[in-house]
């Protein structure tokens, strides 16, 4: 069994309700926890992310913009911790436009995996079992989100150039579907393994798991699309079937501050509140169903 553990790192922006508490975990934690789980993908059924390095670094990242968001100790119309699932639209577009230029910064095939995840949030919820965060009949909100999505796509197909990677053929979400040669299959299939992971360490953070299954994705390169099948029977185990990782379980120590579970008059009532909270972790086992 291997242990996995992150850093404290800056302000959260997951929101656990535990008791008389919220536990707020932060989204670059929450990210570092996909990566590492995304490091043990691989056995008989699943096929290693290839090229390995340069896409765990895409699942580890792949949320480093929500760093000065996370920062500003943020809360909601309720006075509530901010949780990343209620955050507004100009916050989330803030976020996931800086993760996917910090990334790419730093690797352009992990930054190009990090923008096609965001711009998969962009079109969609992470959880059908979560309502939209765009209301996209107000004109507005469809501008700025057209905005947003012409910014990351502009960003994918200069990624694109720079790697080589095809840029004739119809792109959707900046991927081209349909295409099965091995470059855009290899994208694919570790595109989806990124968002996987995302959705199985949202499953270990969040109050309640926000699926019970992933999006699609592959088991190799080209294969036909399966999802994994999420469980949380426990606050201490995760189960996954079926189990895709080379080792028979792993144990996912996540960091939070404990702050208490009431109404927030500001930013720095809260900031207040984090710093007389003490740092500590929650354990999960992760393991087949």
């Amino acid at each position: 069994m291997t242990v996995l553990r992150m850093l404290y790192t800056a302000r959260p922006m997951i929101r656990r309700h535990e008791g008389n508490a919220f536990w707020l975990i932060n989204q670059h934690d929450h990210a570092l926890a996909a990566g590492n789980l995304a490091a043990h993908i691989g056995n008989a059924q699943f096929a290693k992310p290839q090229p390995a390095d340069t896409t765990l670094l895409a699942v580890a990242q792949h949320d480093a913009g929500w760093h000065p968001v996370d920062e500003r100790c943020l809360i909601s119309i309720a006075g509530l911790p901010l949780d990343v699932f209620a955050a507004p639209r100009a916050v989330a577009h803030e976020a996931w436009l800086g993760s996917a230029k910090a990334v790419s910064a730093t690797d352009p095939y992990a930054g190009l995996l990090v923008s096609l995840h965001q711009l998969a949030l962009s079109a969609t919820s992470v959880s059908a079992n979560q309502p939209s965060r765009f209301d996209v009949q107000q004109l507005r909100q469809q501008f700025d989100l057209n905005k947003f999505q012409h910014a990351m796509i502009e960003l994918a197909e200069g990624l694109r150039g720079t790697l080589g990677l095809t840029l004739d053929r119809p792109l959707r979400l900046g991927l081209a579907d349909g295409w099965t040669d091995e470059p855009e299959s290899r994208l694919a299939h570790n595109f989806r393994l990124l968002q996987a992971m995302d959705v199985l360490s949202l499953a270990i953070c969040c109050t309640e798991p926000p699926a019970i299954k992933t999006g699609a994705l592959h088991a190799r390169p080209g294969s036909a699309p399966i999802q994994l099948n999420i469980h949380r029977p426990s606050r201490e185990v995760l189960l996954v079937k079926p189990w895709p990782f080379d080792i028979e379980a792993l144990t996912v120590d996540v960091p939070y501050r404990p702050v208490p579970n009431r109404v927030y008059t500001s930013a720095a009532d809260l900031a207040r509140a984090l710093e007389e909270s003490a740092p500590s972790s929650f354990t999960v086992t992760v393991r087949p169903c």
